[in-house]
């Protein structure tokens, strides 16, 4: 059985996202055949319930202000723009998007899709602002019962 068959990766659409992407479609040489992307808005302007699944709870969208309505549709239009990029390698993938606290919501589903590991990319704003605020990639891999590979800012050539 492959070490990577099954990976989640986790974007918040930036450029770092982009290059961590790049690994996730790597990994298909170390065996992977499936990968979960997964997506947590945080920053609506009504609140949900955690864990709120914004592609498939139709209720909820419906419950959200115009504006938030056109910002959930815009980033299910970049998963699925995603989805389409690892599709075309050949794999298979299943899309999240949930509402919540970031590090809590990847953990939950990593555990819930029993993936083998968790790519991500870490911004690196300093070791002061982890240690007084926390880090998304910092609280995942505290809680992950897996692996977390964590890709950093390329170095410029």
């Amino acid at each position: 059985m492959p070490l990577f068959e099954k990976t989640l990766y986790s974007t918040d659409f930036s450029p770092l996202a982009e290059v961590a992407l790049d690994y996730v479609k790597k990994l298909k040489e170390a065996g992977e055949k499936e990968v979960v992307v997964i997506h947590v808005v945080d920053d609506l302007s009504i609140e949900l319930p955690e864990g709120a699944d914004l592609l498939n709870e139709k209720e909820l969208y419906k419950i959200l202000p115009e504006v938030d309505q056109e910002y959930v549709t815009s980033l299910i239009e970049r998963l699925e723009a995603i989805k389409k990029i690892l599709e075309d390698e050949g794999l298979i993938v299943k899309l999240y998007l949930k509402y919540g606290n970031i590090p809590k919501q990847i953990v939950e589903v990593a555990k819930q899709e029993k993936v083998k590991l968790i790519v991500m990319g870490a911004h690196g704003k300093g070791l002061l602002t982890e240690i007084l605020l926390g880090s998304v990639s910092t609280d995942v891999i505290r809680n992950a019962e897996c692996p977390v590979l964590i890709v950093k800012r390329r170095e410029e050539e």
